[in-house]
């Protein structure tokens, strides 16, 4: 039994190294790497919509948090897990809400400028989505997932030794 499961964890392995050799990558492969990086783009860009409300609280009060680079805005972030909130004044009768469930964790909240905020909901340990948000439009302008490539490098360099890097630095020389 134990040869088995030993079996099933080397054929999972060699799995996920080939489809992280397969994944079209954004620059050189993970084994060109010099460290572990995060990556962009992927096959999970619409969870955020699935995980994420956004409410307009009426009668809401809110102690000043973090202010925008005009100081006429500031937000509130709380983390949580599985749930996360940033709520937001942006000079109006009434307060933003985003709401975020199934949350792993909410990191990188920040203004961009005056009225754009930047948030980055981690969906799990290695899923991502990086979100901009218009306070003034009140909408999301930008989104896009996140994978944190980790995983993918410590891979590629330890199947290095193995079955040889194929690193276009490598190639050039």
């Amino acid at each position: 039994m134990v040869n088995r499961v030993i079996f099933l964890c080397g054929v999972f392995a060699c799995v996920a190294i080939a489809n992280s050799a397969e994944r079209n990558w954004p620059g050189a492969p993970p084994d060109c790497w010099q460290e572990a990086r995060n990556v962009h783009g992927g096959d999970f860009d619409d969870m955020w919509k699935i995980n994420t409300v956004i409410r307009k609280l009426k009668d809401g009060k809110l102690n000043p948090g973090v202010h925008s680079l005009n100081r006429g805005y500031f937000f509130v972030a709380e983390e949580g897990r599985p749930n996360g909130v940033v709520t937001i004044f942006a000079e109006k009768s009434y307060l933003i809400r985003i709401e975020f469930s199934q949350l792993f964790g909410l990191s990188e909240v920040k203004w961009v400028n005056e009225k754009l905020l930047f948030m980055r909901p981690w969906w799990g340990r290695i899923a991502a989505t990086d979100l901009i948000y218009d306070v003034e439009a009140e909408r999301f302008i930008y989104a896009e997932s996140v994978t944190d490539a980790y995983l993918a490098f410590q891979q590629f360099r330890e199947s290095c030794p193995v079955h040889g890097c194929e690193c276009i630095e490598k190639k050039l020389k």
